[in-house]
């Protein structure tokens, strides 16, 4: 357990409570809030798919809202599952006064305009309300719609929060096409300047490109042909190395330690280079793809929340391993548990791992 986990745990059993907004503005008292089911009058439509939460869509007085509550037991096994929601309801306190004292700005330049708003939240309740977002699940990759979510992440690391679940089930496109993040059970606080990730300095491998790339673009792209795969993964690493540039300059310029500068520096360089090559991108894309696959495999099994994705991820590992081991090795895509391992030592591995997904596969 480290640190975080066990100030969560411990603040978890004690009777401290966390509440974010007022109760006035609820539509029903909290108390009825918390005892909602689907069959209430109030419910327009129930999402029971999450892992540590349920979703209702409630109508009151002509205005709908988005309710989460807690799951009595979460879907997933680790312990960053358990503490999900407590983190969530953290988060939403942090955004609270972020928000707050960004006010004065106009909304629409407002670095947070992309984070949901908390109508109220009480964690001992287990319950988060928020304004109903009509829009859609993140379905595209635009110009626009990566620059948005990077100026969005990068406004949130500077005020040291990183933001690790970006899979399409967190990211919503409004009517008016704003990206909209809404979940963060698994947003943790960092140092920016001093620090990687929230992993402190032991894993550079974590950055926010990575976390969008391994929650999501490397499942996306599963649905495409190779030549779509390739050409919206430029119009994403394109805009990455904008953002990424930029975050250079604030690092340069807030004297970031050399550790934390050196990495930023490290992969602009890659990325500047291989987006003037067509072999160079051809390889970061299958390094940078192996590695998202590996790391979401990986979330999945030690979760036990395996889904199809999980198995159709393990068939391309595979694949990948038997077709182009010697990229892989000489890419440095062999990391952490895969390290030093052979072809056929990886093979068996995920030919292991593709039976176990299939036992912790849940609806």
């Amino acid at each position: 357990m480290n640190r975080r986990q066990q100030q969560q745990a411990e603040f978890d059993q004690s009777r401290a409570n966390i509440i974010v907004g007022d109760a006035g503005h609820c539509p029903l008292p909290p108390s009825e809030l918390a005892a909602i089911d689907a069959q209430h009058p109030s419910v327009v439509e129930y999402f029971g798919s999450g892992l540590t939460a349920q979703v209702f869509r409630l109508s009151c007085d002509g205005k709908d809202y988005t309710l989460k509550k807690r799951r009595p037991q979460a879907k997933v096994a680790n312990l960053d599952g358990q503490y999900s929601f407590l983190n969530e309801v953290q988060r939403r306190a942090d955004f609270a006064q972020l928000k707050s004292h960004h006010s004065h700005e106009f909304q629409s330049h407002q670095p947070f305009h992309h984070i949901v708003d908390t109508v109220y939240a009480d964690y001992r309740l287990g319950i988060i309300l928020s304004p109903w977002i009509e829009g859609r699940a993140l379905n595209e990759l635009t110009p626009g719609l990566a620059e948005q979510l990077l100026d969005t992440l990068f406004a949130c690391e500077k005020h040291g929060l990183m933001e690790w679940d970006l899979c399409q089930g967190n990211l919503l496109v409004d009517d008016s096409g704003a990206l909209k993040l809404f979940d963060f059970g698994y947003m943790y606080r960092f140092d920016p300047l001093t620090e990687f990730n929230s992993n402190g300095l032991s894993d550079p491998l974590f950055h926010a490109a990575e976390r969008f790339e391994t929650r999501f673009i490397s499942g996306w792209l599963l649905g495409f042909d190779i030549d779509q795969q390739l050409a919206l993964y430029r119009v994403w690493k394109q805009a990455a190395l904008s953002n990424y540039r930029q975050r250079l300059a604030w690092l340069v310029e807030k004297g970031a330690s050399k550790a934390v500068i050196g990495r930023i520096e490290n992969t602009v360089e890659l990325w500047q280079q291989a987006l003037q090559s067509g072999s160079q991108f051809h390889a970061l894309f299958l390094v940078e793809m192996f590695r998202s696959h590996v790391l979401d495999i990986e979330d999945d099994l030690a979760g036990q929340s395996c889904t199809a994705l999980t198995l159709k991820r393990i068939d391309v590992v595979l694949a990948a391993i038997q077709g182009h081991f010697s990229q892989l090795e000489q890419g440095g895509a062999l990391f952490y548990h895969n390290q030093g391992k052979s072809q056929s030592q990886l093979l068996s591995d995920y030919t292991t791992k593709s039976l176990t997904a299939k036992k912790y596969q849940i609806s």
